[in-house]
């Protein structure tokens, strides 16, 4: 344990309050989304002046059943991960030199001590060891053939609006791509624990900077769209592909990861020519994104042929290419968004 500072990053009170909510109404009970959102209403007529917490991240200790985590921001808007356990309970082995707040004592009786840990986009241990230790479920996974819009920004937004839409019509589109480490803390946060893919998007020359960063994501895209079409572009995208195996074999990692193969302008038949020339040359790709203009159906029906999601960025076209796309591929479509808000306008063009 860390020694304590002489400003504590929230106040006592505060954190009490928090805990005293959830040990009341979370103990000895199932930790489920509904329960989460009952306690978000409760803590919302609290007068919380130093703390603001993520009631979605909220999760038990796997091995202590009285230990509870909640990711919260600070009144600054510093991110912590609190760690809430019962005196008598032993300290987080998952965790190393955490902050003490206090210690404290529940109406009931029950003496319980609340900890800080340092818990933002930048802590890559943390949310690694909270990912891995306390809650795997927010963990992302490979795709396969379901739809999915895939957001590049605006993480904390994008799973929240991926929730409502799972809420509202039953249909999880839910994919990001960029920072390994920014979007799992922000599933974190958001308390998305259904499926969801993290993509990791790389120009072919650059490819083997994939393997040095993280084997975690489930989709790795090589952008070949800048080589010329043909056999030095499949080429590229192929030693890309057998350059991340290797690494992850190395690592003896056992998850699957999906590769997606980023084309430039390019024909139906010149489409349909380069997947079953990767196809042949043992590196078959689960996406292809082209940024093509030819008929939809032809390119569709190369897709479903080579059982590959269909992937297009999203560069402004009218609700009728992205429809006719949709229809097109039947329900096996990717599309790139740049904000959690153009996620929004293409998911009703999709599910249109």
């Amino acid at each position: 344990m860390t020694p304590v500072p002489l400003h504590l990053p929230l106040r006592l009170p505060d954190a009490a309050e928090l805990a005293s909510l959830i040990f009341e109404h979370a103990e000895r009970k199932p930790l489920t989304d509904e329960l989460r959102n009952r306690l978000a209403a409760r803590a919302a007529v609290l007068r919380l002046e130093t703390v603001s917490p993520c009631f979605g991240s909220l999760a038990r200790d796997p091995v202590h059943p009285s230990t509870y985590y909640l990711a919260a921001d600070n009144a600054e808007g510093a991110p912590y991960l609190l760690h809430l356990a019962l005196a008598s309970a032993p300290t987080s082995s998952i965790f190393h030199k955490p902050l003490l707040i206090g210690r404290t004592r529940h109406p009931n009786g029950s003496e319980f001590v609340i900890n800080a840990i340092p818990f933002g986009p930048a802590d890559r241990d943390s949310i690694e060891r909270f990912a891995a230790r306390v809650d795997p479920s927010v963990l992302p996974r490979a795709q396969g053939a379901r739809a999915s819009v895939t957001v590049r920004g605006d993480y904390f937004r994008a799973f929240e609006f991926f929730r409502s839409l799972q809420k509202r019509r039953n249909r999880n589109l839910a994919a990001v791509a960029g920072d390994y480490h920014a979007c799992l803390w922000a599933a974190i946060r958001a308390g998305f624990r259904q499926e969801y893919s993290l993509a990791a998007e790389f120009p072919a020359d650059r490819a083997g900077e994939a393997p040095r960063q993280t084997l975690a994501y489930t989709r790795f895209a090589i952008d070949v769209s800048s080589l010329p079409a043909g056999d030095d572009a499949l080429k590229a995208a192929a030693h890309a592909h057998e350059q991340i195996r290797q690494a992850r074999a190395l690592l003896k990692s056992s998850s699957t990861f999906e590769f997606e193969v980023v084309m430039g302008p390019v024909s139906a038949a010149e489409f349909a020519a380069a997947l079953e020339s990767l196809k042949q040359c043992g590196h078959p790709p689960q996406f292809a994104r082209t940024a093509s203009a030819a008929d939809p159906a032809a390119l569709a029906e190369a897709a479903r042929l080579h059982k590959v999601t269909l992937s297009f960025d999203y560069a402004g076209e009218s609700a009728a290419v992205v429809e006719a796309r949709a229809r097109a591929a039947a329900g096996r479509l990717n599309y790139y968004a740049a904000t959690a808000a153009e996620a929004e306008i293409l998911t009703e063009w999709i599910l249109a």
